[in-house]
């Protein structure tokens, strides 16, 4: 797929396309809600649309914003490249399941730096959500025709109107969304009819499959990704948080296919909005 392009969209496009988490109005590019008065600002081509963050949306964003994230990095491209092989080939796993077509407007759930931007096509019209702000922020740096694109939101509330985009995706992180079957159904109420919903992370339980879990030490494995980078909050979150977004998947999005990614170690969940 060509690379995004890098014209500059004017800063309040994602205003543009907001609408109010509380009273539900369309700001229309404002700063603040015409109703209710909640305000919106547009910093850094960032549109803050989030409140305060608590369980496991607290949790991550808490380690995408921190240097942790830049230690941990290396691991997961390590564990992609395998998969792939390569890192483009892994996330190409995923991406060959959007829309075939020219032309789009799509929101990515979770962009966070903007992996995924240069894989997709240069004529779609690409929005982004993350509940990190400086995961936003480098997504900014590195592209920045996503500038005035971005919005700091949560998955579970999403700050667009039914029916906005042509596509909604996400890779790697809803396992460990706050509430899996809300944020499924916020993507599915931002897409148009027909569009193409994608939602791809690796297996909830993949640290089954890790020495320490077979021999019955687990200290071990936590031992080990403590030196990936990953701090003691997101490892509790890991492991104590069970398996949810396959129930949440049958219940919001009842047609969904599940494919198998990354060696079967990752699952890809494809749906289409039908009403």
């Amino acid at each position: 797929m060509p690379a995004l392009l890098q014209t500059n969209p004017p800063a309040s496009d994602v205003a543009r396309l907001a609408r109010c988490l509380d009273c539900g109005a369309a700001l229309d590019g404002r700063p603040e809600c015409p109703s209710c008065r909640r305000p919106y600002p547009v910093s850094g081509g960032i549109l803050e649309a989030i409140g305060p963050l608590v369980g496991t949306n607290r949790t991550a964003a808490a380690f995408y914003d921190s240097p942790d994230w830049s230690r941990f990095r290396f691991w997961e491209d390590v564990f992609l490249w395998f998969q792939g092989p390569g890192v483009s080939a892994a996330r190409r796993q995923v991406l060959r399941y959007l829309p075939d077509v020219p032309a789009a407007r799509v929101l990515e759930v979770g962009v966070g730096d903007g992996e995924n931007l240069p894989r997709l096509p240069g004529g779609w019209e690409v929005y982004g959500v993350d509940v990190a702000r400086n995961r936003l922020r480098a997504c900014v740096g590195r592209f920045p025709a996503m500038s005035g694109r971005l919005a700091l939101a949560e998955a579970e509330r999403l700050p667009f109107a039914d029916g906005t985009f042509d596509a909604v995706f996400t890779v790697g992180g809803i396992n460990y969304f706050r509430d899996p079957a809300a944020a499924l159904r916020e993507m599915r109420r931002v897409a148009r009819p027909g569009a193409v919903l994608v939602a791809a992370d690796e297996l909830p339980d993949l640290y089954r499959l890790s020495l320490g879990h077979a021999i019955g030490f687990e200290a071990i494995d936590r031992w080990a990704l403590r030196l990936t980078g990953l701090d003691r909050d997101f490892l509790a979150m890991v492991y104590e948080t069970p398996p949810s977004v396959e129930p949440a998947a049958r219940l919001v999005w009842p047609g969904h296919r599940r494919v198998p990614i990354w060696n079967r170690l990752g699952y890809c969940l494809v749906d289409v909005r039908h009403d």
